[in-house]
């Protein structure tokens, strides 16, 4: 079960990968500024992401304490994110992009945890 919830929640993260880019480069492009760009956009990913996560990986109703819930974990993820890439890139001598993608599965499987054991328990 837990395996089964995993995958799906691959599918999600996806899925909100490819809105939080597609949103990034739409806002980017209509001259707002570069921040404010990625915060709208990993914004407008999180709350599609929530809506997937909360009806297909664990199929349960869509509630503002969930969503709050789950915002709160994200941004936590988001912190480990950005800490681990910074960590590998500037400390430990990784490219950027591979410190990237190590930043990402730190920060999903941190995600998951925390919205299979606390958001959606």
């Amino acid at each position: 079960m837990i395996l089964s919830k995993a995958v799906r929640y691959v599918f999600t993260g996806g899925l909100a990968a490819f809105v939080d880019l597609t949103m990034f480069r739409c806002v980017l492009a209509l001259g707002v500024p570069l921040g404010l760009s990625a915060t709208s956009s990993w914004l407008i990913a999180a709350a599609v992401n929530y809506s997937v996560t909360s009806r297909y990986v664990f199929n349960q109703a869509i509630s503002r304490k969930r969503a709050s819930l789950f915002l709160i974990g994200a941004l936590v993820g988001l912190s480990i994110n950005v800490c681990v890439t910074l960590i590998l890139a500037q400390q430990v001598g990784l490219s950027p992009l591979c410190a990237k993608f190590f930043g990402i599965g730190t920060a999903f499987s941190f995600n998951f945890l925390i919205n299979l054991l606390w958001v959606f328990r």
